[in-house]
């Protein structure tokens, strides 16, 4: 495989694409890339430096997931590296955002987990110095 960006893109089926779409992009400060619809329903998208988050409402309304962050298989996290941990984290807070795990320090980094509105784990990480990655 050869990469053809330094960024990934991902898609989060959603139940209700205004509440998550201002979530991810009021709440947690992601760049509004466009909306549309196709064939599947409507699509939200937003810029993480070069990876792009799609947030995607089908026509039928999709089930929601079961289990805890630990419980099931599959992905159950997305990690935001960031600088400002400690100001997004207010912002969810603010938010009423459900929080997973408290703000925790491992070795060089710090991190801490919310829930957003679709029950999906948002991880914010920062990098001792303030340095994301």
């Amino acid at each position: 495989m050869r990469i053809a960006k330094p960024g990934l893109d991902l898609g989060l089926i959603v139940r209700d694409l205004a509440v998550t779409a201002a979530f991810y992009g009021d709440v947690l400060g992601l760049a509004r890339l466009g909306e549309r619809t196709n064939g599947w329903g409507t699509m939200a998208e937003f810029g993480f430096g070069e990876s792009v988050l799609r947030l995607l409402r089908p026509l039928q309304e999709p089930r929601p997931a079961e289990g805890d962050l630990l419980a099931v298989t599959g992905f159950r996290y997305l990690t935001f590296p960031v600088e400002d941990l400690d100001a997004v984290a207010a912002r969810l807070r603010a938010a009423g955002a459900p929080l997973v795990l408290p703000v925790t320090s491992a070795g060089a980094v710090r991190f801490v987990m919310y829930a957003d509105p679709e029950g999906n784990v948002v991880e914010l990480l920062e990098r001792a110095g303030g340095t994301a990655g």
